[in-house]
């Protein structure tokens, strides 16, 4: 409790400080959204219930020309039965990083309230070298739903509330040989003092952008893996792969590859359309899982799935200006699990938007059929 309020009173020393500046040198932008949700889960027919109030903060602050601080804080006021699960309050309370910025700070069997700092870090720029340290977002990936190339700060594409993706406690060190070429060295600790340290070399070739990565994640395996981006006529090709094996016993055991390959194209008329597969040798890892593994998968580059192959689709399109709605579908090849979902989102007026949002799931969980259907409204105030 300390420590978060030694950093709100730290930010509102720094706007305060400034404020009075002829030539404004900060800036705070951010939302709030209001989401109450609804899940059933057969054949137990569980009925859960959650509602999420969310703000999120962002702060920028540029003291001198070549000199840069950025806050990014999230609160959420959680309420529901959702909050009885065993270990749900205490993951929402878990910080991945070397410093713990995240606090719940009303912990009760139906309510949570959590403050946590996602991105706390200074860069330091110049001619061709750009240096940053602190909490920030690491993004070394190229294809549209799976990255394995971003070993720091993984997502997962489930988490559609968190479009700013989580952070990690890195330096990370930027130099910028051309317009299309670059070499970046990055090194982060979490949350078990383990090391993740890697290098990134992007160039551009005959309409092409390649990039090479190498190093180590966690201490515990070695990679190396590569990206590609293209365009023909408008039609984008991407791909990411990354081997991932382990130090120890280094001989005596096999690694793990991670490879994703995926297209996307835009018409005339704005429809878009989106396909991408993955291959992912973790199946035995996560097979007693089932369904529920989707969910239980460690937010790691190495562990993207829970099936060695996923297949993935998307369509969306704006039906008018203000109204947009998109379906996607996911494979589990080797569970034989499915995923199915749609979005619909209105531009209620500047900086209001309304979403109704719905994700199912279908597979088998220890022999047992399973269902699980989610629906989400949202409302949304950007500022």
């Amino acid at each position: 409790m300390k420590k978060l309020l030694f950093i709100i009173i730290f930010l509102l020393i720094l706007l305060g400080a400034n404020a009075q500046e002829t030539e404004k040198k900060w800036s705070l932008s951010g939302y709030v959204s209001e989401m109450p949700s609804l899940m059933m889960i057969s054949p137990d027919s569980n009925l859960l219930w959650e509602n999420i109030l969310h703000n999120r903060l962002d702060f920028e602050w540029n003291p001198f020309e070549s000199w840069k601080l950025n806050i990014g804080m999230r609160n959420r006021l959680i309420t529901g039965n959702m909050l009885q699960y065993n270990g749900y309050a205490e993951s929402i309370g878990f910080d991945r990083g070397l410093a713990d910025l995240s606090w719940n700070l009303i912990d009760e069997k139906n309510i949570l309230l959590n403050s946590s700092f996602d991105r706390f870090f200074i860069t330091f720029e110049k001619n061709k070298w750009n240096v940053k340290l602190g909490r920030q977002r690491i993004n070394w990936g190229q294809t549209l739903v799976w990255n394995p190339n971003d070993i720091f700060n993984t997502y997962s594409y489930f988490d559609f509330d968190y479009p700013e993706r989580p952070g990690c406690d890195a330096v990370r060190v930027t130099y910028y040989r051309s317009a299309t070429s670059s070499t970046e060295v990055a090194a982060s600790v979490n949350a078990e003092s383990d090391v993740t340290a890697a290098f990134l070399h992007r160039w551009n070739y005959r309409n092409t952008d390649y990039q090479v990565i190498g190093g180590i994640l966690n201490e515990h395996d070695v990679l190396l893996g590569g990206a590609w981006t293209s365009d023909f006529k408008g039609l984008n090709f991407r791909g990411e792969f990354t081997y991932f094996h382990p130090v120890e016993n280094f001989s005596d055991t096999s690694g793990t590859i991670a490879v994703s390959v995926g297209t996307d194209y835009m018409f005339s008329n704005s429809l878009m359309l989106q396909a991408e597969v993955l291959y992912n040798n973790v199946n035995s890892v996560f097979k007693q899982f089932g369904v529920l593994g989707i969910y239980a998968v460690p937010l790691s580059a190495k562990y993207l799935s829970v099936s060695d192959w996923t297949l993935f689709a998307q369509a969306s399109y704006p039906i008018t200006p203000r109204f947009t709605g998109s379906l996607s579908g996911m494979y589990f090849v080797d569970i034989q699990t499915f995923y199915l979902g749609a979005n619909v989102t209105f531009s209620l007026a500047d900086n209001w938007d309304f979403s109704a949002i719905l994700q199912y799931f279908t597979g088998n969980n220890n022999q047992i059929r399973t269902q699980t259907a989610m629906g989400f409204l949202r409302l949304k105030y950007s500022f």
